[in-house]
């Protein structure tokens, strides 16, 4: 059993060494956590992998797999596209309406390795082994092994890329993802210079007017070093919020410090704060509810040494002090 089990896990890995899987995973470590990337992997994959058997026998009776893979091809450009015009507050909701970030990754996960070899792999794999569910596992595992190289390089750009480039970095990915798969699906016969170029000027296009539009919004282009350490620190300080949120099903958004916090800083990051806007409402900390110390010190020990206008710098100290005195 264990012999399938590393068998299975050793040829996934291998298999996906520099492919597009670390790439989707390093693209979606810029946007959420490792925890949320690493359990959507899994489940994607669990699904993908344990029902490559069934899907294999059915679609052939319902829907070409070729039509299938097209309709994924497809949905990878549509989210590039999604995350280029979107704002920030607009991808949460998105985001929340689906499920959870683990949702998303296992959905993209799942789509796109439909037909994949890795896919392909399992059903070999499985057809002829003595313990299937080993291979599965295996499987799985190989997965998740190979997306944290992507995971890793992700996380590392998050915490010195400025949010806009993250932005545009993991748009990009999903977009070349989407044309990759589309000239693999696409029939040949469609596949003519004259309709490639101008199916990849019409997007081009759409993408680059974006990007400019993007870029010049948010001044990026001409900010100094200056700037620049100041996107840092707001990503480190966004980061550390992250962690100290306790999750609670009960979130009440910029009625709890956290909330409002991490609203104030992701506002900065795109630039899209009123500086005319302070607290109509006066956010609070629960009695009762336990903050990580040490992380909080950590983030007013960014707070102190970040390079924030006065009024940003008082408004999250103020707040981020209620965390360790809770009403």
């Amino acid at each position: 059993m264990f012999s399938e089990l590393g068998r299975a896990s050793l040829l996934i890995f291998l298999a996906e060494l520099g492919d597009k899987t670390q790439l989707l995973a390093m693209a979606f470590a810029l946007q959420y956590s490792v925890r949320e990337v690493l359990l959507g992997v899994a489940l994607g994959s669990l699904l993908n992998h344990g029902l490559a058997v069934i899907i294999g026998s059915y679609l052939a009776y319902l829907i070409p797999l070729s039509a299938v893979r097209l309709g994924s091809a497809l949905l990878f450009i549509v989210f590039g596209l999604w995350n280029l015009w979107s704002k920030e507050e607009e991808l949460d909701q998105n985001h929340k309406a689906l499920g959870s970030p683990v949702v998303v990754v296992a959905l993209a996960f799942f789509l796109g390795e439909l037909g994949d070899k890795t896919q392909l792999t399992a059903i070999a794999l499985a057809s002829n082994a003595v313990y299937p569910a080993a291979v599965l596992a295996g499987t799985v595992l190989g997965m998740v092994l190979t997306s944290l190289g992507g995971i890793y390089v992700g996380t590392k750009l998050g915490d010195r890329i400025p949010e806009l480039a993250l932005k545009l970095i993991s748009s990009y990915v999903f977009i070349g993802f989407g044309i990759f798969h589309l000239i693999q699906t696409v029939p040949r016969h469609l596949l003519t210079p004259v309709n490639t170029a101008a199916a990849l000027a019409a997007l081009g296009s759409a993408v680059l007017f974006r990007s400019v539009q993007l870029w010049r919004q948010h001044g990026l282009g001409s900010r100094g070093g200056e700037m620049k350490n100041v996107a840092r620190q707001l990503q480190a300080l966004d980061r550390l919020l992250g962690e100290i949120c306790l999750g609670e099903e009960d979130c009440r958004a910029e009625h709890c410090p956290v909330g409002y916090c991490k609203k104030l800083v992701r506002d900065e990051l795109n630039g899209s704060r009123d500086k005319k806007r302070r607290q109509v409402v006066q956010p609070f900390a629960r009695r009762g509810q336990q903050f990580d110390r040490r992380k909080l010190e950590q983030a007013l020990a960014v707070l102190e040494t970040a390079g924030f206008d006065q009024e940003l710098y008082r408004e999250l100290k103020t707040n981020l002090e209620k965390l360790l005195r809770p009403v």
